[in-house]
């Protein structure tokens, strides 16, 4: 898992840092000002969640969270504010952002419980949980193994063609075949419970049919999120 902590005072990073330790977080991301946070956000590595600070050097937190939702290949990414009041303005900003809430500091052991409940639900929307789709679908264990390995692979192929879409050389042959596969893909995603994915691919598909870069960005995000919760290699074929 990797996490982004953007904030300007260096007491309050390292509080976070200890924070998200505890919440099994092996990779931690720093940045200093919003300027760093945009340049790691808007960069080739995937986060799972983004911890912003809500007044840093410009841009600010609220400033980079419209930034990324204005972003079509950048705007699923998980976010929350962190703030030294949760004023109204604040609560407001993060209810309009599609936020994933915010945590106020000074950050303690009541900050742990909201970033995991908050990773569980995240989760939870990038596959389902194996029990509840075992039950809806009325299979077994190991067909549902079965059924996200293989959908684990669509996801990758699909990413794979995303990057050979990104160069210049690539034909309408490879954009034919992208938009095959999406369907198929986006079937699969509905049926494993995995709407982030889906909304992902969708994403990517709408960014192809206007003639705009960053498809390959959604579905690396894509390759991922799905790789890491369910234990599949991340690997683009």
């Amino acid at each position: 898992m990797r996490i982004l902590v953007a904030d300007d005072d260096l007491v309050s990073r390292l509080a976070m840092e200890d924070v998200l330790r505890q919440c099994g977080t092996p990779e931690i991301v720093v940045a200093e000002d919003g300027a760093s946070a945009w340049g790691a956000m808007s960069g080739p590595a995937c986060f799972d969640l983004l911890c912003l600070d809500v007044r840093m050097p410009p841009p600010d937190g609220l400033e980079l969270v419209a930034r990324l939702r204005a972003a079509p290949a950048l705007r699923r990414v998980p976010a929350m504010l962190i703030t030294s009041t949760a004023d109204r303005d604040t609560v407001l900003g993060a209810t309009r952002s599609d936020l994933q809430g915010f945590l106020v500091k000074p950050v303690g052991p009541d900050t742990v419980v909201r970033i995991l409940r908050t990773l569980a639900q995240l989760d939870a929307s990038i596959l389902e949980p194996a029990d509840a789709a075992i039950a809806r679908l009325r299979i077994d264990a190991p067909r549902h193994a079965r059924y996200v390995g293989a959908f684990s692979a669509q996801v990758q192929a699909l990413a794979g063609l995303a990057q050979e879409l990104a160069s210049p050389a690539s034909g309408s042959q490879v954009k034919a075949a992208f938009v095959q596969k999406a369907d198929a893909c986006r079937t699969a995603a509905l049926t494993l419970g995995s709407s982030r994915v889906e909304q992902l691919i969708s994403d990517a598909l709408a960014l192809l049919a206007a003639g705009q870069p960053g498809a390959e960005r959604a579905m690396g995000q894509a390759v991922y999120w799905l790789a890491r919760v369910s234990r599949q290699p991340a690997r683009l074929a």
